[in-house]
């Protein structure tokens, strides 16, 4: 049997960010698109692709023609992080799109209200999919390692903020927790 794998990109704007010396959590997450779709598509097997940030911004049916990497790795490539995510409203919609039972893999930063990311994970179970999430964060993001005063970019709607980081780091790491 052909397995169906959905996989759901986001491309909102803190997936955009890269401490020095590494890759973006968008770029990172676009490899593993990349092989995932690449495996499963040498299985004979079809891989369909939605890109969203507040919105579904691209979605691509799926296929288990050989050629259609080429289509996944350009939706990939063409799209740049865009704006707050709305992750809730996001995979509810995929829900209703993604007709065929299948594999649903998420590729995310995850920074939405947590009962809202659950709703739309649950509407994805109701429809009797598979869940895989890949939690996409940069090690300045998991490690804090910032130490000299530093005027943070608010990101997905929040302000900048300059502030003493190694006051911040165990408040920060902490709710860091929470959040994972």
């Amino acid at each position: 049997t052909n397995l169906l794998t959905y996989i759901l990109l986001d491309t909102s704007e803190s997936m955009g960010y890269a401490s020095e010396g590494n890759v973006s959590k968008l770029q990172y997450a676009q490899f593993i698109a990349a092989a995932l779709s690449y495996m499963l598509l040498q299985q004979q097997d079809s891989v369909g692709l939605a890109t969203f940030d507040g919105r579904v911004q691209h979605y691509l049916r799926p296929s288990g023609q050989p050629s259609h990497l080429k289509e996944v790795l350009h939706v990939m490539d063409a799209v740049p992080a865009g704006e707050k995510s709305d992750l809730g409203m996001v995979f509810n919609d995929l829900a209703e799109r993604v007709k065929k039972r299948g594999i649903v893999v998420i590729l995310s930063a995850l920074f939405d209200d947590p009962a809202r990311i659950l709703a739309g994970l649950k509407h994805f179970r109701h429809r009797r999919h598979e869940v895989i999430m890949f939690h996409v964060l940069d090690p300045a993001e998991v490690d804090f390692p910032f130490r000299e005063t530093t005027l943070f970019k608010g990101m997905e709607g929040m302000p900048e903020l300059l502030t003493d980081p190694i006051g911040l780091r165990r408040a920060y790491q902490e709710e860091l927790g929470t959040f994972l």
